[in-house]
């Protein structure tokens, strides 16, 4: 039996064994979930996302409902009352994670009470952009960041480090023998090595990735875009996502013909295929951090895991520059720096006058009959802001809240009525297919002004798997809010 062999046989027996003790739950400590809530008028909702606590495989969530008129919860045939005695009512209620499950809650606020049936579903980010890259709710893997100095390698001469020009969640460090390591703010490091070279002394303090990374597992849907650019897509086996959910047509195709296969998502994926085809690497998005437990697991089948946090990058082409850190993973450096070069002179290209400055909102309405928007400090807001418009947040100040919002429809109508320019965000909830069905949702929206002058817009659906587009979106917006061009490659006007 060849040496290739028998280790697979031992992975195998590893694998098995790990079936048999299973992979427990999710890890205690405090989450953040979506909520998803059906029943009633429409006119109630609960904040979302909201603050999930397990503790010994129970979950606990707080919820706070949009009105002061709630006296009671029922849950599994207990009652829970009111945490707070001020504001809207706020509850502390334990909860099924990632399956819909009844509750009840009594209002006050008609002539008598009424006990009310709704259904919950909460989910730790299965329907936001950290999960499948979807564009939702995002998921807060806060860390307490680290330096990203470059590490003293026994043996290896440090040469220098790449200059970031917008990213800063990650450094890439030069050494002698063309090693290389990629330093996240994570405090995790990366030390790549070259193909046939050896893992030097003292390398048991990093994450080894060997090169060639030509069997890679991507359960990091949004980093897929950058193996396309790179013409690298041959470099991935296992994709987390099923075909039809790719907007890319280059992971589309190999799914068709079969190069590419589904591997399973992130948090529950097919440990037996990743051992048959001698996974390289898994590459992760930060949403693995809430299922140690898969980590664990492919770990100890020697597997590297690595985390890709480039949602987490303050400056929208910040998240485009991390097709550099895949350039050093494919051998492509040189078609990384020339594509993020092309991004960058999308933007640095533009020419504002009187016509920019434009107000512009971000919106979609949910099943819930409520506003989806994002906060000034969002990526898509500020690529508003670079693209020439003034971004009209929910939020007096967003600071450097990232993530969207869910609000009522007089609350959205209270700051946007007067917005020059509507987005509609086709990513999260499917767009109305025409003014006249957007009307439909709520009469409110006749009386906005965008609306009234035909200035609302629509997403494509693919950009959220887009990032490495990045500038030619920011150019796209900018034809939109200065040029008022109704189609672009990523907007289109909603007639």
């Amino acid at each position: 039996m060849s040496k290739k062999a028998r280790t697979k046989c031992l992975l195998l027996l590893l694998l098995f064994s790990l079936y048999i003790t299973g992979c427990g739950g999710i890890s205690d400590g405090e989450y953040a979930a979506s909520v998803v809530m059906k029943g009633g008028s429409g006119r109630a909702y609960i904040e979302s996302p909201c603050v999930v606590t397990v503790e010994k495989g129970k979950a606990v969530a707080r919820l706070v409902w949009s009105s002061p008129n709630y006296d009671y919860m029922i849950v599994d045939g207990t009652t829970y009352y009111p945490v707070n005695t001020e504001g809207n009512s706020v509850f502390e209620v334990p909860v099924k994670l990632g399956k819909e499950f009844p509750v009840q809650a009594d209002t006050t606020v008609m002539s008598t009470p009424h006990l009310i049936d709704y259904t919950l579903l909460l989910t730790l980010g299965d329907n936001g952009a950290e999960a499948d890259g979807k564009d939702g709710g995002e998921i807060d893997t806060s860390i307490q960041k680290t330096s990203m100095d470059a590490p003293d390698i026994p043996g290896l001469t440090y040469l220098s480090t790449d200059e970031n020009a917008y990213a800063r969640c990650y450094r890439i460090h030069r050494y002698s023998d063309d090693y290389a390591v990629i330093s996240i703010e994570d405090g995790r490091n990366y030390l790549v090595v070259p193909e046939g070279a050896a893992v030097p002394e003292g390398g048991e303090s990093f994450i080894i990735l060997q090169k060639p990374l030509d069997t890679i597992y991507l359960a990091a849907s949004g980093a897929m875009c950058h193996f396309d650019r790179l013409g690298a897509i041959e470099n991935i086996a296992l994709s987390g996502i099923e075909k039809d959910d790719w907007y890319i047509d280059s992971a589309k195709e190999a799914m068709g013909a079969g190069t590419l296969v589904y591997g399973g998502k992130y948090s529950a994926p097919d440990y037996e295929q990743i051992v048959m085809m001698d996974i390289d690497v898994a590459i992760e998005n930060s949403m693995i951090l809430h299922t140690p437990k898969v980590q664990e697991k492919l770990e100890k089948l020697g597997i590297p895991v690595f985390i890709d946090r480039a949602s987490y990058e303050q400056e929208p082409l910040g998240r485009c520059e991390w097709v550099k850190v895949y350039g050093v993973l494919t051998g492509k450096e040189d078609e990384a720096l020339a594509d993020f070069s092309e991004q960058v002179q999308q933007v640095s290209s533009l020419e504002f006058d009187e016509n920019s400055g434009k107000s512009v909102v971000i919106f979609s309405v949910n099943s819930n009959h409520q506003i989806v928007t994002r906060r000034t400090g969002d990526y898509f807001a500020k690529m508003v802001e670079l693209g020439g418009g003034d971004y009209l947040s929910p939020v007096a100040d967003g600071g450097d809240e990232t993530a969207q919002m869910t609000i009522s429809v007089e609350a959205f109508y209270d700051y946007a009525q007067n917005a020059d320019i509507l987005i509609y965000n086709a990513t999260i909830e499917d767009t109305p297919g025409s003014l006249e069905e957007l009307q439909k949702t709520d009469a409110v929206f006749v009386d906005f002004k965008a609306f009234k002058e035909g200035n609302v817009w629509y997403t494509d659906k693919s950009i959220y798997q887009l990032s490495d587009r990045t500038g030619t979106i920011i150019n796209n917006l900018y034809q939109v809010i200065a040029k008022g061009q109704e189609e672009t490659e990523f907007f289109h006007k909603l007639k």
